[in-house]
């Protein structure tokens, strides 16, 4: 049995796509129409309902003037740090 989903990350995540739309004064409908997605999609990346695949934060980060890294730095470690599932 799998435990359930710790969505934290995407979550913080979703709060720095929201921040960096928002500093590019780009709205919700306008991201959407340029990832080919709907603005309630968008909503839902932003609140971490659902999570963004790489490509599309490539697309965001790419729309947004950010690096990737930006999304990722100083978030909490702690969402990431259940490995055990990945082989070494």
């Amino acid at each position: 049995m799998s435990k359930p989903h710790d969505n934290s990350m995407d979550i913080q995540i979703g709060q720095r796509i929201k921040r960096a739309r928002q500093e590019a004064a780009v709205t919700q409908h306008e991201l959407g129409e340029i990832l080919g997605r709907s603005s309630q999609q968008i909503h839902k990346y932003e609140q971490g309902s659902n999570r963004v695949s790489a490509g599309t934060l490539y697309t965001i980060a790419q729309v947004l003037d950010r690096s990737l890294d930006w999304f990722f730095s100083g978030l909490d470690q702690g969402a990431a740090s259940d490995t055990s599932h990945w082989s070494h």
